[in-house]
């Protein structure tokens, strides 16, 4: 049938469709094909394998009804909803915001749509898996760490493919892909110590309400006693003012450092706005300074701050295959891979000397 004869056709059926929308059935009659080519001409993952002539003859077909495909009622079809739940920290900070849409655009490239869910400190985890098992999504990702303690004994009670992103777990009970956070502070403690920092001190999150991240001073303080030497630890937690307060508490005090490691971009921005601006002292000349995390205001030339850097693009491909995988197998084993992070040298730290000793 021609496109002439399909839009001539359609001029007669139009009028028997009164208030209800065009079908998938309806199309196919015009067409003159099967219900099922229609499905397919509109389903992603039939693209490769549907005949021009035959998209084409849809397609028109479609376009002289005014049809649009149902998402729902296909889902209900495929027994899919084509729905990926995501748990996102109520601490949206940059890098989870560049991650959240890595994610996105790795399941939209696969057809799939997004959920997403805030998960607050302390907030009901449960009703929030609750909610997203009633929309019968696909798979659940979650990249929030303030539930990484609370989501094992969720998972027992649900079916839904589960993925954890940058978030640990004592004993893996579902498949996730994490930062090698040990491994990135390891090898910026040894490059700092390079540079001629000698007396160090590593500024935590144990003051946060989020999760603060063991592996990150472990293996920062595994390095620097590999070169012979230690930190001091000092509390707070994600936030500029706890960097700024740190700042206070250790240029007030005797013995101050001479270079500082934190686990969070926002803090070492604090750190080095108070150094500078209370204390009058001279980055990296007096005060070198690094963090975990590398963000857009990192690069700015007010901080050009030395940081680990995040495999961002690693981790959220390695999330969705992890997640397809099990969709596709719920029987297949768990899975936890770590992405190496990078360094990323600006001028927050001194350069290191040549001829440095180890």
């Amino acid at each position: 049938m021609s496109n002439k004869e399909t839009a001539s056709k359609s001029n007669d059926c139009a009028s028997a469709f009164g208030d209800r929308l065009p079908t998938s059935r309806d199309v196919a009659q015009l067409a003159g094909v099967s219900q099922s080519s229609v499905c397919r001409v509109f389903d992603t993952k039939w693209a490769d394998r549907i005949s021009p002539k035959m998209r084409d003859r849809v397609l028109a077909a479609a376009n002289a009804l005014g049809y649009q495909p149902n998402a729902i009622a296909r889902s209900l079809t495929a027994q899919r909803s084509g729905i990926i739940g995501v748990i996102v920290s109520e601490y949206f900070n940059e890098f989870y915001f560049d991650l959240m849409r890595l994610i996105t655009n790795e399941l939209q490239a696969l057809g799939m749509r997004v959920m997403l869910f805030n998960a607050a400190p302390y907030s009901d985890i449960e009703e929030v898996f609750n909610k997203l098992v009633e929309y019968r999504v696909d798979g659940i990702i979650v990249t929030a760490a303030a539930i990484s303690t609370r989501a094992e004994p969720i998972r027992k009670t649900i079916s839904t493919p589960l993925v954890l992103v940058n978030i640990y777990a004592n004993e893996p009970f579902c498949s996730s892909v994490v930062c090698d956070n040990y491994t990135g502070s390891r090898q910026m403690a040894h490059y700092l110590y390079k540079c001629g920092c000698r007396n160090f001190v590593y500024a935590s999150a144990a003051k946060s309400a989020y999760f603060d991240i063991p592996d990150r001073y472990r293996g920062f303080r595994d390095g620097l006693q590999e070169c012979g030497t230690d930190c001091r630890v000092v509390d707070g937690d994600y936030s500029y003012e706890a960097g700024k307060e740190v700042a206070r508490l250790l240029f007030t005090g005797s013995n101050p450092p001479d270079c500082i490691f934190t686990t969070s971009s926002k803090m070492a921005h604090g750190i080095m706005d108070s150094a500078r601006q209370e204390f009058g002292i001279s980055i990296p000349n007096q005060l070198s300074v690094a963090t975990y995390d590398d963000s857009f205001a990192t690069a700015l030339d007010s901080y050009q701050l030395t940081t680990i850097r995040q495999p961002s693009e690693a981790i959220a491909r390695t999330a969705v295959r992890l997640l397809c995988q099990e969709i596709d197998d719920p029987g297949c084993q768990i899975e936890t891979v770590y992405a190496p992070p990078s360094i990323t040298v600006r001028n927050s730290v001194r350069k290191p000397t040549t001829g440095q000793s180890e």
